[in-house]
């Protein structure tokens, strides 16, 4: 009888634990959730953020983000509209990206001249640390190193813009509808 009532301490110590380690996690996405955005070449897209501290008791200290993009030729990568929230337990920071008061997790603006379909996908990685509640700033002051605490992919694509009728198309319209006008403004005669 002992011995099962050691192992069953010891199972349920286990599952208590890693019920513990579970909670000590982030989620993070993008905003829009899919992590797409299109613009045509030459426009800036954008991606907002959505970052929950699964931890009911310590706080998450975001210190760095990275993307893919700036490894990209065929634009410029923007970072510095990320704000780094500071998350309590339990809590969730979102923010959708918005251009004009440069608010989101990150931008990116596509070169001039960039052919509609051009592509770019990666990752965004997000640094930091979860910190306990007497020191909740603890990646800011020194006092824990960084590491990678979550990443989200995305996806950024140069939306084609629509294509204009060439003007003999045009004239041939206009020339059809001008025969059915005249067409239908004289009745036939039988």
């Amino acid at each position: 009888m002992g011995k099962g009532i050691c192992w069953v301490t010891l199972a349920l110590g286990f599952l208590l634990a890693a019920g513990a380690a579970r909670a000590d996690t982030v989620t993070f996405t993008t905003v829009p959730n899919s992590g797409d955005v299109s613009g045509p070449a030459g426009s800036t897209v954008g991606w907002g953020y959505s970052i929950t501290n699964n931890s009911t008791t310590m706080y998450l200290d975001i210190s760095g983000i990275d993307s893919t993009l700036f490894l990209a030729t065929d634009g410029t990568p923007d970072a510095s509209i990320f704000n780094f929230p500071n998350v309590g337990p339990g809590d969730t920071a979102t923010q959708s990206y918005d251009p004009v008061d440069a608010l989101g997790l990150f931008q990116f603006t596509w070169n001039s001249g960039v052919a509609a379909g051009t592509m770019e996908t990666g990752t965004f990685t997000l640094y930091g640390a979860l910190c306990p509640a007497s020191d909740p700033i603890c990646v800011d002051d020194g006092t824990v190193p960084p590491g990678v605490i979550a990443t989200a992919d995305y996806t950024a694509t140069v939306a084609g813009a629509a294509p204009l009728p060439e003007p003999c198309s045009i004239l041939l319209l206009l020339a059809g509808v001008g025969g059915v006008a005249l067409r239908g403004r004289h009745p036939r005669r039988g």
